[in-house]
């Protein structure tokens, strides 16, 4: 694992995993990635690699030895706020959006996806607002839980395993996956950042990889009862009409092989269909950044509105005349792009262009290469916080850009808000000590 925690390290196998995914997959796609779609892709993990790199150069790894200031607060209060953030957005969606939810969740998605594509208002009120500047929260509370939980009270260890459920519950609330399989990378980003420390990849006494199991069998059930309901919905009653959807909206057929598998009764219609949209999530990212590469002139830089989600409701309130979300829509959907997962290169050049987007990957690595260094220069939750979410982009880089994932931009602002506090406070208590050896181990 620590071979792997090295920010270019780690992109370049991520990578390795996506592309050798891709070509193993048994399906195919119309737009295939071509030349410079790889050189696009494959030039964005050399500069993100290079960034990560050049700032992380003569790091002094130091054996670690944990800080024992509390966290106990920081992990009970951003629990809390994680709960009154679901709690606003459930008031505002239940209660004053106007939404009939008599039709079930899937078809309110269905249809407010369709407002929006028709640029039919959307009724907001200021406790959706509140909600998704507070809710994000809950994250840190789940991600410091993971990285300190072994020296947390019970309290608050309680507070940091309960903390999944705002982000749990939003994810229901909007019928969607995301923002679980995110709280699952989370994780995942926090056990490789304790590693890096020779720590063990959980803490102990919680019974955590039971917990971690559990809650990754549960998010398999329900992608799969999503899938099924989005067929009702949709009226794809059959694995023929699936095939007619496939090919004419995602622009894919699955391999000769599987196909007379299925029609043969070899492997179940609807099991196979759900393997089938899974892969395609995870698959067709590339072939998002072909559809940019083929429209090279037909879409603009739209300056973070691409990512971040949350920007566009704000500039529709803020400068309704300029319609810069209208507009992005509308070009996005004119290539086939809008709703398609980028990839993290495709996601740069959405927001800054070809060479705005280089420049961003380079920050981006940068960035990530200082958390680490930072990280394994001391004892820093602050620092290990932010290099747990600089790991965390870098996994859904096969997906989406670091701020284009599940809310991830207000998720980075909770981070980053949670270690300037935490550095406050190691300013006034005393500053943040170099990590050094434990005298009981080196006795």
């Amino acid at each position: 694992m620590k071979s792997l925690s090295h920010p270019a390290a780690l992109m370049v196998a991520i990578w390795a995993a996506t592309i050798v995914l891709f070509y193993a997959s048994p399906i195919s796609y119309i737009h295939a990635p071509g030349t410079a779609a790889w050189t696009i892709i494959l030039g964005g993990v050399a500069l993100f690699g290079l960034g990560a790199v050049l700032s992380a150069r003569d790091v002094r790894s130091q054996p670690f030895s944990a800080s024992t200031r509390p966290l106990d607060n920081l992990v009970i209060v951003c629990t809390a706020l994680g709960f009154v953030g679901l709690t606003a957005i459930l008031i505002d969606k239940l209660y004053l959006s106007g939404i009939d939810w008599s039709s079930g969740i899937s078809a309110v998605r269905e249809q407010r996806a369709t407002d929006v594509m028709n640029n039919i208002a959307i009724r907001r009120t200021w406790l959706l607002y509140f909600g998704y500047l507070t809710f994000s929260f809950s994250t840190v509370a789940v991600t410091t839980f993971v990285l300190a939980g072994d020296r947390l009270r019970t309290i608050a260890s309680l507070c940091g395993q309960a903390s999944v459920l705002p982000t749990v519950g939003y994810a229901v609330l909007y019928g969607g996956r995301m923002p679980i399989l995110l709280i699952i990378l989370l994780v995942i980003s926090a056990g490789i950042t304790r590693a890096r420390q020779g720590k063990t990849l959980l803490p102990g006494g919680h019974w955590l990889w039971w917990k971690v199991a559990l809650v990754a069998i549960a998010f398999f059930i329900y992608t799969n009862q999503i899938w099924q309901a989005r067929r009702e919905i949709n009226r794809i009653a059959g694995y023929e009409t699936f095939l007619g959807v496939a090919a004419s909206r995602w622009e894919m057929v699955p391999s000769p092989l599987v196909d007379n598998a299925i029609r043969l009764g070899t492997i179940p219609a609807n099991l196979a269909m759900d393997w089938l949209s899974i892969d395609m999530y995870l698959t067709h990212p590339p072939t998002t950044v072909q559809r940019m590469v083929e429209h090279w002139h037909e879409f603009s830089v739209y300056g973070g509105l691409y990512q971040i989600g949350s920007l566009s409701p704000i500039t529709d309130i803020l400068a309704p005349s300029l319609k810069l979300s209208q507009t992005m829509r509308a070009e996005l959907s004119m290539i086939g792009a809008y709703g398609w997962f980028p990839s993290a290169w495709g996601a740069w050049i959405g927001d800054a262009g070809l060479l705005g987007g280089a420049v961003s990957v380079l920050i981006w690595g940068w960035l990530s290469g200082i958390c680490y260094r930072r990280t394994l220069e001391t004892s820093s939750v602050g620092a290990q916080l932010m290099m747990s979410f600089a790991y965390l982009s870098i996994l859904v880089s096969p997906l989406n850009g670091p701020f284009g994932f599940a809310n991830s931009f207000l998720i980075f602002l909770s981070f980053a808000a949670a270690c300037v506090w935490l550095s406050w406070r190691d300013r006034t208590n005393g500053k943040s000590a170099p990590i050094h050896s434990d005298p009981a181990t080196t006795a």
